[in-house]
């Protein structure tokens, strides 16, 4: 075991480029053990299999059968985590991204979720999930470097249950 006093101001910090997995796992296992000590409810949850992430991928087809647009997601816990929402250029703006949203809300309150998710660059849809009542938890400004903001979004679906 490592003593504070008497290793802390010898302690050499070094980048490495390409570490083993050994090294890689050796700070893992602090973090995981840190955590674990922290949550103890949690990491029990988590090791039971029907806590595992569920995926969920909804589709739009056009009458034809073309693929026109489609939201990936998972769920977990009490989270809907949305990925990827993506509709044919032609299409927007004609209820479709609404719709693909409100079936994975939808799905998410079925499978037990409460919350939702998500980021999306300023020159995507912020202003389209906060139309969805999704509130904007975080941004990181110049995130690309070029100019434009992240934004980290949630929302609480448990308030969309009818009472």
């Amino acid at each position: 075991m490592l003593d504070a006093k008497s290793h802390g101001g010898a302690v050499r910090i070094e980048i490495v480029n390409d570490p083993a997995a050994e090294l890689r796992e050796a700070v893992n296992v602090e973090l995981r053990t840190f955590n674990r000590e922290q949550n103890p409810a949690w990491y029990a949850a988590r090791a039971a299999t029907e806590n595992d992430a569920q995926p969920l991928h909804i589709f739009a087809f056009s009458p034809g059968g073309q693929v026109c647009g489609g939201l990936f997601a998972e769920t977990q816990f009490h989270w809907l985590k949305i990925s990827i929402l993506a509709v044919n250029s032609a299409l927007r703006g004609h209820g479709i991204g609404t719709r693909l949203v409100q079936q994975a809300e939808a799905t998410a309150l079925a499978r037990g979720c409460r919350y939702a998710y998500l980021d999306t660059m300023e020159y995507q849809a912020p202003i389209f999930y906060q139309r969805l009542g999704y509130q904007i938890a975080g941004t990181l400004p110049d995130w690309d470097s070029h100019g434009h903001a992240k934004f980290f979004l949630t929302k609480k679906l448990a308030s969309m249950m009818l009472v």
